[in-house]
């Protein structure tokens, strides 16, 4: 028999940390925003440019009318009864594979990266790994052991480099045992103004709850780690497909967001040249370049070759267009 053990007494615990991993003058906002999941699972962040303000503030005066008529100071923020939540809206598309859902929080605008549980007909739990557009590089990892199971995801979100300060705040976002999800009111940060690019920072949110299966406690833990990383906006994309003689055989230049999903190369390619054009907060155009060897044979495993592409939102966007011969 497997009861959950915060029936018996809560041990759930949520911290948020922040790292700076560069002198970019990064700062804190909003030290103090909630983070108590009732005990429910962690599973991921909804990341937004607005703070979440979940507060029940007309539930809180009401229950605090009397200190307000007699003039008694009152502290409004410090009591978690009145921390609301913001419920998701699930779209299965018909599918059991939580990869392909899509996700809303409402009339929020906001990009999240989630690793949903489901259950199948026979019991049997999975984790998925379900991320938005502004959200790039996922890594899933899910361990079990005899002493419990834990699991860690983590993504980076690509911000527009601006001259501007600019916050996001991330929110946990937590799922019930009946498969609700929904997220609650997080913390933020703020890139500075220095408006250069590969500045990062990272916030990781970490959960954990026990549970005692026939009389052996068992620990569930989980962490996600959001990484924001700067980068000048791409505004031309040109691709160059090479033989071994270093050769031009085909040149094919694309608006950031008009880059097909796949490319047929040409006879005789061996690499592919991509060429992303940026513009600094200056105007000023930088460019970048990678390459792509191609295998030599094609029946080895598929290859994909990296872009970029802006968002209306401030973000920057990771494309992966697949190779074709």
């Amino acid at each position: 028999m497997k009861i959950r053990k915060y029936l018996l007494k809560s041990l759930f615990k949520l911290s948020v940390v922040f790292m700076a991993f560069t002198a970019s003058g990064c700062t804190l906002a909003v030290p103090e925003a909630g983070t108590d999941g009732n005990g429910d699972r962690l599973i991921g962040a909804f990341i937004t440019s607005e703070y979440l303000d979940l507060y029940d503030m007309e539930g809180y005066l009401n229950d605090h009318a009397a200190s307000l008529m007699n003039n008694s100071s009152i502290t409004i923020g410090n009591d978690s009864r009145y921390e609301g939540k913001l419920v998701a809206t699930v779209d299965k598309e018909g599918s059991q594979s939580s990869s392909e859902w899509k996700i809303s929080f409402g009339d929020i605008k906001g990009e999240y990266i989630l690793m949903p549980v489901t259950e199948d007909e026979d019991g049997n739990t999975s984790v998925g790994n379900l991320c938005s557009d502004g959200v790039g590089d996922p890594y899933l990892n899910y361990n079990v052991t005899d002493d419990g199971e834990t699991q860690e995801i983590s993504a980076t979100v690509y911000q527009v480099s601006g001259k501007s300060e600019h916050t996001q705040y991330v929110n946990p976002v937590f799922q019930k045992e009946n498969g609700e999800i929904y997220a609650m009111a997080g913390n933020g940060y703020s890139n500075g103004v220095e408006g250069s690019e590969g500045n990062t920072m990272a916030a990781t949110l970490s959960g954990e709850t026990t549970t005692v299966e026939n009389g052996k406690t068992k620990t569930e833990g989980c962490k996600v780690t959001v990484q924001f990383a700067t980068m000048y906006k791409p505004v031309r994309t040109i691709i160059y497909q090479m033989n071994a003689a270093n050769q031009v055989l085909k040149q094919t230049a694309y608006k950031p967001s008009e880059v097909p999903d796949s490319l047929k190369v040409e006879a005789d390619t061996v690499y592919i040249l991509a060429e992303i054009r940026k513009e600094d907060t200056s105007g000023k155009m930088v460019t970048t370049r990678t390459i792509l060897n191609l295998n030599s044979s094609e029946d080895e495993e598929t290859q994909y070759l990296e872009t970029w592409y802006p968002l209306e939102n401030g973000l920057v966007s990771k494309k992966d267009v697949e190779i074709e011969y």
